[in-house]
C-alpha cells in the first residue's frame, strides 16, 4: 500500500542504549497489540540495542514490522574487538541499519566519508541503510548550504538501485534531546532539498520513491504538524519510541496524515 505520493509511510523507533532483552520483548508484545492493522499501512522499523536484536527478530517473525540495528563497523576483517559487522547484523535478523547518527558523530568523530563506507558495507551484506543527515548545531539556519556540501560525500559511488532501497532521516543536530522538534516548515524544506538533490543525481523516479522522514524530539503532540508536508513521509522517535503506546500513537498519526493527504 502507498499513500498519494506513491510512497509507503515510514516510522522508526531507535532505542539507543536502553531496553534489556526482557524489556524489548515486552515492548514488542504490547506494541503489536496497540498498533494492530496499522502495521500494514506504515513501514515500521524497531532498532533495539545489539544485545536484543536476535530475541526481537524472533518475536517479530511473521510480522510486517521490520528490525534494524543502530550502527555497524565497516572495517574489513574480523579482528575488531567490540565492533559488529554488517554480515553479523544480517545474521541476527536485521533488514535495516541506522547510519550517521549525530551521537556517533560527536562521540566517535565519525565523518561523512566514514558514513559512506558504512553504507557500502551495509549494501554488500544485503542490509538497507537508514541514513541520518542534517546540519550541525553551529550550522542552524543553513540547512540547504550544509546539505549541499554533505550529501555528495555521503552518497559517493552509490548507484541508483542502491539509493532506491534506502530511507533518509532529516535530523538537525540541535533537535536531539530538545523539548520541541524543528518547526514544520523547516523540516519540510530540509526533506524537500534532500529529495530534489537525489532527483538531480539519480533521477526523478528514484527521488519520488525514496522515503524522507524527520527525526529529533518527536512526540505525538507534534506529529500532525510535522507530517503536514507531502515531503515528510514519516517520523523517527527515540524517547517516545521506547513507549509502545506512545509509538503506536505516532504510527497512527503517520497513517492518518499520509492516507488523508
Amino acid at each position: 500500500m502507498e499513500d498519494r505520493s506513491g510512497r509507503k509511510p515510514f516510522a522508526i523507533a531507535n532505542w539507543k542504549m536502553a531496553m534489556t532483552i526482557s524489556e524489548s520483548l515486552a515492548f514488542v508484545r504490547k506494541f503489536r497489540t496497540a498498533v494492530g492493522d496499522l502495521a500494514q499501512a506504515v513501514d515500521i522499523v524497531l532498532c533495539p540495542p545489539y544485545t536484543a536484536l536476535h530475541a526481537a527478530a524472533q518475536a517479530l517473525a511473521g510480522s510486517p514490522i521490520g528490525l534494524g540495528a543502530q550502527n555497524l563497523c565497516a572495517t574489513p576483517g574480523k579482528a575488531h574487538t567490540g565492533e559488529i559487522s554488517a554480515p553479523l547484523l544480517a545474521d541476527a535478523g536485521c533488514e535495516w541499519v541506522l547510519l550517521g547518527h549525530w551521537e556517533i558523530r560527536r562521540h566517535m568523530g565519525e565523518t561523512d566519508v566514514d558514513v559512506n563506507r558504512k553504507m557500502h558495507a551495509a549494501f554488500q551484506a544485503g542490509l538497507r541503510p537508514i541514513l541520518l543527515v542534517g546540519e550541525a548545531a553551529m550550522e542552524r539556519g543553513r540547512s540547504e548550504e550544509t546539505l549541499a556540501a554533505r550529501l555528495p560525500h555521503l552518497f559517493a559511488e552509490c548507484g541508483a538501485e542502491q539509493v532506491a532501497r534506502m530511507a533518509i532521516v532529516y535530523e538537525p543536530e540541535w533537535t536531539i534531546g530538545a523539548q520541541e522538534p524543528a518547526p514544520p516548515d523547516y523540516v519540510a524544506a530540509g526533506c524537500r532539498f534532500i529529495r530534489q538533490w537525489i532527483g538531480r543525481e539519480y533521477g526523478v523516479g528514484v527521488a519520488e520513491g525514496v522515503r524522507t522522514i524527520y527525526g529529533g524530539s518527536v512526540a505525538p503532540a507534534y506529529a500532525e504538524g510535522l507530517l503536514a508536508s507531502p515531503e515528510v513521509d514519516g517520523l523517527g522517535a527515540s524517547r517516545k519510541g521506547r513507549d509502545p503506546i506512545a509509538f503506536a500513537e505516532i504510527v497512527r498519526l503517520i497513517a492518518t496524515a499520509k492516507w488523508l493527504m
